[in-house]
């Protein structure tokens, strides 16, 4: 088991500092808020402000996917979802062949349209992979779509439910309902009472403050009591993910490059605006960061130097995703993204 390289807990009201580097000197800055807390809500590590109210975007998925693990009793075993889809259903991903194609199966499974799909079009935000698609596709389908794991998953679970897919990702939609039924469960609060409107792909996009989404990480790492069938779901999840780190992102992306490092040890999820969750499943712990900037690059080093301070070795991999070496086009070293105290990434 990995042994923290702090103190705990660790609090501050002075946010993570993250630098963009040039010729030895800052040239960029984000200020990062971060909660490490226990499956009590207990903040281990407070740097910021632990109760700011942030939209976690997509980071929620793997405590979105528990409704739809739930159903797993009453899905037919030759139907019931590989680890793979597990994986598929949490995540952002790059559109590339092998995730387009699962989405493709899993609504042919339970014969679901794909014309149901509620996320729109979108060509590929990794490069390499939308040159790829437009030399094979005149235009982006919605299967495509980063999210389209997720809303075949949501549909999967209308099927389960026994309600018309129809409007699934609509809030006052059963799917929606019982979505929601579990992430106040998880993370210990009214969503209701805060802020709610749509994500980029349609979906619901709630927020709560960051601790509590950081407890709720923490039930999911196993960290505190859950019913046993809600444990098992949260461990179809994990198992998933862990089996399968290529389908909850794809090439050039530190979910699958953390994923493939540490496997049932650690799960990880961006989301849109500078957010990154994790669960740190041999302490129990769940994590939450976020940008105040929205920077991404920001929340990926964040969440990183999180891992770091826990006590676990970084992999080149995982390093070079998101405390890189910063090139010019000629491949020069030009400068460095680094993570400020009291996490110093070293």
């Amino acid at each position: 088991m990995a042994v923290p390289r702090i103190s705990l807990p660790l609090t501050s009201e002075e946010p993570l500092h993250v630098s963009g580097t040039r010729g030895g000197a800052e040239e960029s800055c984000h200020a990062v808020d971060v909660a490490l807390c226990d499956a009590d809500g207990s903040v281990l590590v407070g740097l910021g402000d632990v109760e700011r109210v942030v939209f976690p975007r997509s980071a929620m998925k793997p405590l979105q996917a528990i409704a739809l693990s739930e159903a797993w009793e009453g899905i037919d075993e030759a139907k019931r979802l590989v680890p793979a889809e597990m994986s598929l259903i949490c995540a952002s991903h790059n559109g590339q062949p092998e995730h387009v194609d699962a989405v493709r199966r899993l609504l042919d499974r339970f014969e679901l349209p794909v014309e149901l799909l509620s996320c729109g079009p979108q060509w590929s935000s990794d490069q390499p992979t939308m040159i790829d698609q437009t030399r094979a596709i005149d235009t982006p389908e919605r299967l495509h779509n980063n999210c389209s794991g997720k809303h075949a998953g949501m549909m999967v679970l209308a099927h389960c439910l026994g309600h018309n897919p129809k409007g699934y990702a609509t809030l006052t939609h059963p799917v929606q309902q019982a979505i929601l039924g579990t992430l106040e469960a998880m993370i210990g609060i009214d969503l209701m009472a805060h802020p709610h409107g749509l994500d980029g792909c349609g979906a619901p996009a709630l927020s709560a403050p960051l601790g509590n989404w950081a407890r709720g990480f923490a039930l999911f790492a196993g960290g505190g009591e859950l019913p046993a069938g809600r444990m098992a779901a949260c461990t179809r999840i994990r198992q998933g993910i862990a089996a399968a780190p290529r389908m909850i992102a794809g090439d050039r992306r530190l979910c699958t490059a953390i994923g493939v490092a540490f496997g049932e040890q650690i799960t990880a999820k961006t989301g849109a605006e500078g957010v990154y969750a994790a669960s740190f499943h041999e302490f129990g712990l769940g994590a939450m960061v976020k940008a105040r900037d929205g920077n991404s690059r920001a929340a990926g080093a964040a969440i990183v130097a999180v891992i770091q301070a826990l006590g676990y070795d970084l992999p080149d991999a995982v390093r070079a995703l998101s405390l890189p070496r910063l090139t010019n086009w000629a491949g020069d070293h030009v400068g460095d993204i680094a993570v400020g105290a009291p996490l110093m990434a070293s």
